[in-house]
């Protein structure tokens, strides 16, 4: 074979080597040392590569302290739209959320902060949600607030919820809310990284989250 032709055989490859070196180096260049950003996500319930990121916001606790965006930042959060008179979700919710953080706690796993965020603000008072929470886990964080300001923030996050009025019933006090029954996950950067859906699953959902937290860790 003549040095023209064996060069014209040659060019191809040298250009795919060529390519495949630059784009070693960009990825290098833009993410950490030793690092490669991860497109190939199967995670179910994790939102990749698009993680929403929460404005600011202004509720109080069940304490009367004040929350908002910075009580986000710095750690994992499970966050669960909800309300006390709820009859059967929101206590079966909450006590699993007890259940997968007291497990991942005794195997020294990420343990994050769960907060509950009421859907009700008319009824759930401070005290109401105070008591609400110790129940299940005194370690359990209640937010209320005005209505548009839990409004402003279900909307921001995408959550629904409706006042059913009881039918048969002549107090106005006499409802139900219906309200999404998703678990939210929120990273240290305060962005919406998962959503766990109904039905719940224990084991499914601590699979899920330390899958997660695992993932974030190695993106940052």
């Amino acid at each position: 074979m003549d040095p023209a032709s064996k060069s014209k055989r040659l060019f191809p490859i040298l250009l795919a080597i060529i390519g495949l070196v630059v784009g070693v180096l960009l990825s290098l260049i833009i993410n950490k040392p030793g690092q490669i950003a991860r497109t190939d996500v199967t995670i179910p319930g994790l939102l990749w590569p698009n993680p929403k990121p929460i404005t600011p916001f202004q509720l109080i606790d069940q304490n009367g302290k004040p929350f908002n965006l910075e009580n986000l930042k710095g750690q994992w959060s499970l966050l669960f739209f909800g309300y006390t008179h709820c009859p059967d979700v929101c206590p079966t919710t909450m006590t699993l959320m007890n259940s997968i953080v007291n497990e991942l706690s005794a195997e020294n796993k990420p343990v994050p902060q769960v907060i509950f965020i009421t859907v009700d603000p008319e009824r759930d008072t401070q005290k109401q949600l105070a008591d609400y929470v110790a129940y299940f886990n005194p370690s359990f964080q209640g937010l209320t607030g005005s209505e548009e300001a839990i409004a402003a923030l279900t909307k921001q996050i995408g959550v629904l919820s409706m006042k059913i009025p009881d039918k048969n019933s002549t107090n106005a006090s006499d409802y139900l809310m219906d309200h999404s029954a998703s678990i939210l996950f929120i990273g240290p950067e305060a962005r919406l990284i998962g959503i766990f859906s109904a039905p719940h699953d224990k084991t499914d959902i601590k699979q899920r989250y330390l899958a997660m937290v695992d993932f974030i860790n190695h993106q940052s």
